[in-house]
Formats: C-alpha cells, sequence, structure tokens
C-alpha cells in the first residue's frame, strides 16, 4: 500500500512538469491589436509599393522609399511579436515576412536597377503572407 502511495504522489508531483508542455504547445496568444495594426501597415504598404515598381526611371528614389518604410514595420513587428508569450505560431511567418522585406531591401540597395517583375512579385510575396497573418492573428480570441 505505501508502495503504490509513494508512486501516485511521485505521479501527482511530476504530472504538471509532464502535462504543461503539452498544454502550451495547443494553446495560442490572445488577440494584440498593436501586432495586428503591424501586420496591417505592412500589408497596405506593401499593396503601394506594387504599382510602383518598374518606375525607376520616373522617380528612381518612389520604390526605396516604400521599401524602406516595409522594412521599419517589418522589423518592429519581429521584434515587438519575438517575446509574447504563447507567440510562436505567429512568430514563424513574421519572421518569413522580415526576410522577404529584407531581400528586397538588399536588392534594391545593391543595383541601381531592379527589375519590375522581380519587384512586384516579392511585394506580392510579401502581401500574401501578410494578409495570412492578419487572418491568422485576427481569429484569435479577444481578452
Amino acid at each position: 500500500m505505501k508502495n503504490l502511495l509513494a508512486a501516485l504522489t511521485f505521479t501527482l508531483l511530476t504530472g504538471c512538469s509532464v502535462v504543461q508542455p503539452l498544454v502550451e504547445r495547443f494553446t495560442i496568444a490572445p488577440f494584440d491589436s498593436n501586432e495586428y495594426a503591424l501586420v496591417n501597415k505592412l500589408r497596405t504598404t506593401a499593396i503601394q509599393t506594387k504599382p510602383k515598381c518598374g518606375a525607376d526611371n520616373i522617380a528612381p528614389f518612389a520604390v526605396l522609399d516604400y521599401v524602406h518604410d516595409m522594412h521599419d514595420t517589418a522589423l518592429l513587428l519581429k521584434n515587438y511579436s519575438q517575446y509574447l508569450p504563447k507567440n510562436e505560431q505567429t512568430m514563424k511567418p513574421v519572421s518569413l515576412t522580415y526576410d522577404l522585406v529584407a531581400e528586397l531591401k538588399n536588392r534594391y540597395e545593391k543595383e541601381t536597377k531592379v527589375s519590375k517583375t522581380y519587384c512586384e512579385l516579392k511585394v506580392q510575396s510579401i502581401i500574401d503572407v501578410t494578409e495570412s497573418i492578419q487572418r491568422a492573428i485576427g481569429k484569435r480570441p479577444r481578452p
């Protein structure tokens, strides 16, 4: 009887440490209006950037200004989202988005002329990813 009681006590004591990581894996962060606003700003800036792709000969810095704005917003979003509790599911696509924007920024800083097709495809990828992130964040429970 004592052995059974000792085994049961041991199971109860270690049970929380075994179950907790499993529970945390299936829980998500609540809705965060700041995070949602940053994703919305990034998506909106990308939508505004796309028509300007290929206009380097008319206004060479028009796209670059938008790209720098997207990069600033993406970095802010990445840093903001990084340490929010239970936010791992959002952090992965946010990091991917930051990488996309950083690649676009690097291309514009290294080359004097960026092709219209490259710009449009990269910006469309940013639009698509940010829209997916918006949908995911929008479905979260409100606190």
